[in-house]
């Protein structure tokens, strides 16, 4: 791994605390929230429990057998692509954020910073930056903003040291 990649998720892993203390519930939403919680809701909080407890497979087998009633389960696809970035698995993640954003782009903005920190994982230099972008576009914290603008601004660097590498091995 690269010293620019190593930057970028140490980066990430900042901002990513940033994102989990970060109120997820729109305005307005809590009191409905709190006054009839959801079924389906109880069981994809009791799915993410048993993921980050003891018994992870089947949390997740859980997210999939809700994913089979109600496909359009938001917070089941992004938690599943939370747990799919945690496990290495990629692909999947990115599927996943990108259902989250199909689905809620305004309720899960946060799942653009995912899909791009994914994306750098996986050496998607310019898709990472057009999703960082796209997060750009969606938040007003400044702190956050300078963070998302730290990560361009090096993903491009890192873009820009890997074109000239590739054409100085190109050169005759």
């Amino acid at each position: 791994m690269s010293r620019s990649q190593v930057l970028v998720l140490a980066g990430a892993g900042v901002l990513t605390v940033l994102l989990l203390l970060a109120s997820r519930t729109p305005p307005g939403k809590e009191e409905a929230a709190a006054q009839a919680p959801d079924p389906i809701d109880l069981r994809v909080q009791e799915a993410v429990a048993l993921v980050n407890g003891t018994q992870p497979m089947q949390g997740i087998m859980m997210l999939r057998e809700i994913l089979q009633e109600d496909p359009d389960n938001v917070e089941a696809h992004w938690n599943l692509g939370l747990f799919s970035v945690q496990s290495g698995q990629y692909d999947k993640a990115v599927e996943r954020f990108q259902k989250v954003l199909e689905l809620d782009p305004e309720g899960h903005s946060e799942a653009w910073f995912y899909l791009g920190r994914t994306y750098a994982t996986m050496d998607s230099t310019d898709l990472a930056i057009a999703a960082f972008n796209e997060y750009r576009s969606t938040v007003t914290d400044t702190a956050i903003i300078n963070g998302v603008d730290r990560f361009v601004m090096q993903l491009n660097n890192e873009k820009a040291e890997h074109d000239a590498l590739r054409k100085e091995e190109e050169a005759p």
